[in-house]
């Protein structure tokens, strides 16, 4: 997980969020035609495609970097099989 992240907007269109180092997402294209490069450096270097909005690609990308594995004390966690993953 990262600790935090900044959106900045270039134009219409052409999104980057950066970590504090580097860019580490790029959301590129139109309405209807939005897609995502996922430009992390521990990560393979991935485009999801098929957005329809930016707010679309903004809460698949946060989804991705807000991620917490929590298991409440006092909880049994749920595991399944790596095969399911």
């Amino acid at each position: 997980m990262i600790s935090n992240f900044s959106v900045n907007r270039r134009n219409h269109g052409h999104w980057d969020i950066w970590n504090d180092k580097r860019r580490i997402f790029s959301i590129r294209g139109g309405p209807s035609n939005y897609f995502i490069r996922d430009e992390r450096e521990d990560k393979p270097q991935r485009e999801l495609q098929g957005f329809k909005t930016v707010n679309a690609c903004m809460a698949c990308i946060c989804d991705e970097l807000m991620y917490e594995l929590i298991v409440a004390d006092g909880q049994e966690p749920a595991i399944i099989e790596s095969w399911n993953v």
